[in-house]
């Protein structure tokens, strides 16, 4: 990228802004030298700049700038070596992380990043093409380009086929895809110790069921004990903590640990829970830039501190500002919101299958009220959610209430040629001023539109769901009609 096409923002800590800093900011600005406005001062005696009109000239301004009150800092650019593209004018993915023997290298980053690109890649499944989109690709070209990096190393065994690696892919929904009919048919077929992980990881209570009958989260425990069950060089980990449970998570996070360990093999994890990340991994990198544009693979970091950084938005080291904002984490008093009138009421209500029953004690749905469901997986959460939504009827009495319920099912399967674009006009108009606050603004939706659904990443997927859902909420539907949201188990039903 060219220097003059690099974009800035400015940092100004108000707390530290006097008016010695003001006067040289106003006064030393090349913008309100030459006419144009730059730093200016608000009514509330606050010192701005419009982002747009950030560039780097304006570093000559923080260096006279005393006590830090001013940091000019660079956002996301195409940096690094290039080494994958997806067509002509696709997604660019920079950089890879180096593989440890004995340690486990955890990657951060929001979605559309190539987070699984990299593991791909990786893994042996992807061969880079360092931007070249037509010819004939091959490993030794990835060879050369890391000649000399401990990488070559680790490319030269794939090449040669002389790496065993074990991938768990970040969908465990399609697990009942596999050569196998029970979860000890899998573990057989992996391992000549089957039974290794079984009980670190609570499978035995669901060792001879069918792959095809496994809830979300028993999916996801198979899927990473048939992941170690097998004896590799190399362990690839895509969004391990999914579908678990905290208690979960915890022992998950120990048995790869451990694993890794005892082997001295290598693995490198993406993982969105922070403090399963924490907990996991030995080091990490951070990848930022712009989600289904490009992805950087930052340098190295501390556990903590790429965490802290990450969460600050800014990485020092490489003196980058990967987001405008820090994310922070308000407490429910620092919310400061208002419930409204009841919208929903349900009774005690009781649901029985074959092995397993729920009782739902009565309560009450506000507006603007948001409900969290803690538990166990197996208890009951999503049988709950299905009950208030209408997709399953309870044994005896039912829910009632004039709403209309929207209900994003846990398994997405978006298999559709769709783009983005024709699904959410078929629910939305999107161009409503509505809609564009509260949707296609908040989950940046607009570099999706000419997206088919069925080339969405995971967390793209999910997000696609959420504003769907959203969309639907707004909806005014006739009494007894109920509106089909497409995928699997998903429902829309005005309860009356």
């Amino acid at each position: 990228m060219n220097s003059r096409d690099q974009k800035y923002i400015a940092i100004i800590d108000q707390d530290k802004v006097t008016d010695e800093v003001r006067n040289i900011a106003v006064k030393y600005d090349p913008l309100n030298r030459s006419g144009h406005e730059g730093f200016h001062v608000t009514e509330d005696a606050e010192l701005h700049i419009d982002d747009v009109n950030v560039m780097r000239e304006h570093k000559l301004i923080e260096k006279k700038i005393p006590n830090d009150a001013i940091k000019i800092v660079p956002l996301p650019s195409e940096t690094g070596q290039l080494v994958h593209q997806y067509g002509e004018n696709g997604f660019r993915m920079y950089d890879l992380p180096i593989p440890e023997d004995g340690r486990i290298i955890g990657l951060l980053g929001p979605n559309g990043i190539g987070k699984s690109t990299v593991l791909r890649i990786l893994a042996g499944k992807l061969v880079p093409n360092f931007g070249t989109t037509n010819g004939e690709l091959d490993w030794n070209q990835a060879i050369e380009a890391f000649r000399g990096t401990t990488l070559q190393t680790h490319l030269e065994r794939l090449r040669d086929d002389s790496v065993t690696i074990s991938y768990k892919q970040q969908r465990v929904d399609s697990l009942h895809e596999a050569n196998a009919e029970t979860v000890s048919d899998l573990f057989v077929a992996r391992s000549d110790d089957p039974d290794r992980f079984v009980d670190d990881l609570d499978l035995r209570s669901i060792w001879d069921r069918s792959l095809a009958d496994l809830s979300g989260g028993e999916r996801q425990r198979v899927a990473i004990g048939a992941t170690l069950s097998t004896d590799a060089d190399l362990y690839l980990f895509d969004e391990p903590s999914s579908f678990l449970d905290i208690e979960q998570r915890l022992s998950v996070a120990q048995t790869i640990r451990s694993h890794v360990q005892e082997t001295d093999a290598a693995a490198l994890v993406v993982e969105h829970d922070l403090a399963t990340l924490d907990l996991l991994s030995d080091a990490i990198h951070v990848l930022y830039g712009e989600p289904g544009g490009f992805g950087v693979v930052a340098q190295q970091l501390a556990v903590r501190t790429g965490i802290n950084q990450f969460l600050d938005g800014r990485l020092k080291e490489e003196n980058v500002q990967i987001r405008r904002n820090s994310i922070d984490f308000p407490t429910a008093g620092e919310r400061g919101v208002q419930y409204g009138d009841p919208v929903l009421d349900y009774p005690r209500l009781e649901k029985s299958f074959e092995e397993f029953s729920l009782t739902v004690e009565s309560g009450q749905i506000h507006t603007g009220e948001s409900i969290g469901i803690v538990g166990e997986n197996a208890l009951g959460k999503t049988t709950f959610v299905k009950l208030l939504a209408g997709s399953v009827e309870a044994d005896e009495r039912t829910v009632l209430g004039e709403v209309t319920v929207s209900y994003k099912p846990q398994y997405i399967t978006p298999d559709s040629d769709e783009t983005v674009r024709e699904r959410f006009t078929a629910v939305a108009d999107l161009h409503s001023q509505s809609f564009t606050r509260r949707i296609q603004d908040p989950f940046e939706l607009e570099p999706l539109y000419d997206r088919s659904l069925g080339s969405l990443s995971g967390g793209r997927v999910t997000a696609y769901w959420d504003c769907t859902l959203s969309c639907t909420r707004r909806r005014s539907l006739s009494p007894g009609r109920a509106l089909s949201i497409p995928g699997r188990q998903s429902t829309c039903v005005p309860r009356r």
